[in-house]
């Protein structure tokens, strides 16, 4: 055998066990559904990734074997392209064909630890009126997240309703509002009343207790601006000493000791006060 056809044999050798090995991965780009971009917000939250693996040539490569890892896995795990969320942190998800061609995801899992709804001082909400609402979101490592929008439902949304970062009262009554974030939910109990609430009064502004325990109903009202009492009005009471006496949330009041004080009954930025007056002996308080 010849020089030459040593060397065609050669070639021929090392067409076919090229082409049995087959083209090798030289990129390896990994991507997520489109509906799935963005921080994971829950535990045991799941995000499958593609990987587009192609040739020096750009061919892409169908049945080409990969290793995949994830470089925090404390934080989310990965097996063939299936991540699943363990806590809050940031990870890179690698694919890798070989020891040097990689394709890398980075990911974020962000799972909410606490979630605090705010309206500022208000216990009702006038109809056709809105007010702030105010969400302050915290990981479970307590670092606020900034980046989450919750989603709100209401039981009754002809009542109230959040549009915008605000509760719209759009008729008299009663509603619970739901923000929710991944598995998170918080609920904020929203009474509307009517728009023409114009006053607020008490059926007595003085009342005189002569002893310990002894109680008595103040009651308030609401009243538009002709003088029609309203319903459904809530009231917030109040005691400027309860060493005096105490008022409950029906507006009962209970003689604790002699002296004097004022319970206030409000309803939003409008109120209502009468003097109360206990006489008798001390209350005794046990060492």
């Amino acid at each position: 055998m010849n020089r030459i056809t040593l060397a065609r044999s050669a070639a021929l050798l090392a067409a076919v066990l090229l082409s049995a090995c087959g083209p090798s991965p030289a990129t390896i780009s990994l991507s997520a559904p489109a509906e799935q971009v963005g921080p994971l917000r829950s535990r045991g939250q799941q995000l499958t990734l593609s990987a587009l693996v192609q040739d020096k040539h750009g061919q892409k490569l169908e049945k080409a074997k990969l290793k995949w890892v994830s470089t925090v896995p404390e934080v989310a795990t990965v097996e063939d392209g299936q991540v699943v969320a363990l806590r809050s942190g940031k990870t890179e998800i690698v694919a890798l064909s070989g020891r040097s061609v990689r394709g890398a995801f980075p990911l974020v899992v962000s799972i909410p630890g606490s979630m605090e709804l705010r309206t500022g001082d208000v216990d009702f909400l006038e109809e056709g009126r809105s007010l702030p609402l105010s969400v302050t979101l915290k990981n479970e490592q307590g670092r606020a997240i900034t980046d989450a929008a919750p989603t709100f439902s209401s039981s009754d949304p002809t009542v109230a309703r959040v549009d915008n970062g605000r509760i719209l009262g759009l008729s008299p009554g009663t509603a619970t509002l739901t923000a929710t974030v991944g598995q998170m939910s918080r609920r904020l109990n929203v009474r509307v009343v009517r728009n023409d609430f114009a006053r607020m009064g008490l059926t007595e502004t003085h009342v005189t207790l002569l002893r310990r325990g002894q109680t008595h109903v103040v009651r308030a009202q609401a009243f538009n601006a002709k003088g029609a009492v309203i319903d459904g009005v809530p009231f917030l009471w109040f005691s400027s000493d309860w060493s005096v006496a105490t008022v409950g949330a029906d507006g009962t009041v209970t003689a604790v000791g002699p002296g004097r004080c004022v319970v206030t009954a409000t309803a939003g930025r409008r109120r209502a006060a009468a003097e109360v007056v206990v006489q008798g002996p001390a209350v005794a308080t046990a060492n």
